[in-house]
């Protein structure tokens, strides 16, 4: 026994010393034995849509209501209020308004009311740009004067920078270099802060399908991006969500409001988010051949038909808040693109209805009574 004693104390020895020297260690590496999940720590901010922390991006075209949805985001998060139907993990959030600060304010206290919200809830704004691109950058000003001003006993969970172009002074948002050192400044913010996302919004290039403007640096660092688009009726689609299901999608509307100010009784509108669809599974698009002869001119008829009278469509269980298009309006067109024959009015009618039906069988259009629209 006493010859095996020397050994195990050795082993002791030198387990100890692993460690004393892990605890120094800048690298730390762990075993498998300790790689776990722990289950009590949560994933998300929002619940399937948002992470907890790291860096994500709402982006798209001028005037597709971003900053109103982020700023909803923003208050539904320090309020723990569900966002989209979609529970929260309630926390601080500061909005960088480096682009409207000034009439970021009037958003806020329209969306405030909206939601009911106490003057309490741990909500911040900064109303002025700081540098955060490669050269000068202000980084990590920024977190000494957030730390040091931060007044409410929650952490912070979120920090949104509106918009990334105005954050970047004097920097390329086209070079990989430059948006790369913004990624790092985003990546330094979100370390700085336990358990904080970094949300930045961003636009569209002149092709929205591209995705966002500039170098796809910004996609390859990003754990998750949502996309805009509509008009009346928005859609935010769920492009990526690392260690998520992405290719969700939700909906609003913008309804107005009026806000006064201090000063005066004047009156000021603005606009607050209200909800239509919560985040559900995108509809595929179908992978049949496209349609051919009748068939095509049909489809053609019925995009002619929304383009030209398409409406919001009633509020109905069975319909979707978007534009559709009474079915008079798609037979009109469909006549004066040569479906069917116009000598046979009976022969004609029954033509166009039966191209219709099998545009809606193979997923092209929906039809529900008098209405017919495109998917989403």
């Amino acid at each position: 026994m006493s010859d095996t004693a020397p050994a195990f104390d050795t082993i002791r020895k030198d387990e100890f010393q692993r460690e004393q020297q892990r605890k120094r260690a800048k690298f730390t590496i762990t075993p498998l034995s300790e790689i776990v999940i722990d289950d009590v720590e949560p994933e998300f901010l929002v619940e399937d849509i948002m992470p907890l922390r790291g860096l994500a991006t709402i982006f798209g075209p001028p005037g597709s209501a971003k900053t109103f949805l982020a700023l909803d985001l923003a208050l539904s998060v320090a309020a723990g209020l569900p966002f989209f139907g979609k529970p929260v993990n309630q926390g601080g959030v500061i909005y960088i308004a480096a682009e409207a600060g000034a009439g970021l304010r009037k958003r806020v206290i329209a969306a405030r009311a909206e939601k009911a919200i106490a003057e309490t809830a741990p909500f911040a704004m900064i109303a002025l740009a700081p540098n955060l691109g490669p050269k000068r950058s202000e980084a990590a000003a920024l977190i000494a004067d957030i730390k040091g001003q931060w007044p409410y006993a929650l952490p912070l969970r979120l920090i949104i920078i509106d918009t990334l172009a105005r954050t970047l002074s004097g920097a390329d948002e086209n070079s990989s270099a430059d948006m790369g050192g913004f990624v790092a400044n985003a990546a330094a913010i979100s370390a700085a802060f336990h358990h904080c996302l970094v949300l930045v919004v961003h636009h569209t290039g002149k092709d929205a399908e591209r995705g966002m403007r500039g170098s796809s640096s910004l996609n390859g660092a990003t754990d998750c991006e949502w996309q805009l688009s509509g008009d009346d009726i928005r859609t935010v689609s769920l492009r990526k969500l690392k260690d998520g299901e992405d290719g969700l999608a939700w909906s609003f509307r913008l309804e107005k409001r009026q806000v006064s100010g201090t000063s005066s009784n004047r009156s000021r509108s603005t606009c607050v988010v209200v909800p239509e669809t919560s985040p559900k599974p995108l509809q595929t698009k179908p992978t049949l051949p496209q349609p051919k002869g009748n068939r095509k001119l049909m489809l053609q008829a019925v995009y002619d038909a929304i383009g030209t009278h398409g409406e919001i469509m009633p509020i109905h269980p069975d319909l979707p808040r978007c534009k559709g298009v009474k079915r008079q309006y798609v037979r009109e067109n469909a006549v004066s693109r040569g479906v069917g024959n116009p000598d046979n009015p009976d022969g004609q009618r029954s033509v166009i209805s039966t191209e219709l039906s099998h545009l809606n069988a193979e997923g092209w259009i929906r039809i529900w009574k008098d209405w017919i629209w495109l998917p989403h």
